[in-house]
């Protein structure tokens, strides 16, 4: 389970709550997830992936598509948040939907002093 710093947690809760279907995120439709990014990007937060829900029955559920970005050896932190930010518009924007339902996207952030922890662990 994802422990979101209180920041992040503010950022993504603009979104509809996961926590009935177990899932300690936030579903954010298209331009919530490009809001959510900008607002991001202005503060440094990189962006480690996402997933894709589709709404069934009023209920989100993943359709398993998702994308990824990991830091490079040696990038800096900023940049790489800048990096994977730009691979997340990319991949929100081109997404092509399969099907007629409603598309919700899931975020996964790091900020840097999260990953100061993880060096430190």
């Amino acid at each position: 389970m994802m422990n979101w710093s209180e920041n992040i947690k503010l950022i993504l809760s603009s979104g509809f709550s996961l926590e009935n279907i177990g899932v300690n995120n936030w579903a954010l439709d298209n331009k919530q997830a490009l809001e959510v990014l900008d607002e991001f990007e202005r503060q440094g937060i990189a962006v480690l992936g996402g997933d894709v829900y589709e709404i069934v029955d009023g209920i989100p559920e993943s359709n398993y598509d998702n994308w990824y970005c990991e830091q490079y050896d040696d990038e800096p932190f900023l940049d790489f948040s800048k990096r994977s930010i730009a691979k997340a518009r990319e991949y929100i924007n081109n997404y092509k939907q399969s099907s007629s339902k409603s598309v919700m996207y899931t975020i996964v952030a790091e900020e840097l002093q999260d990953q100061r922890g993880y060096e430190e662990g």
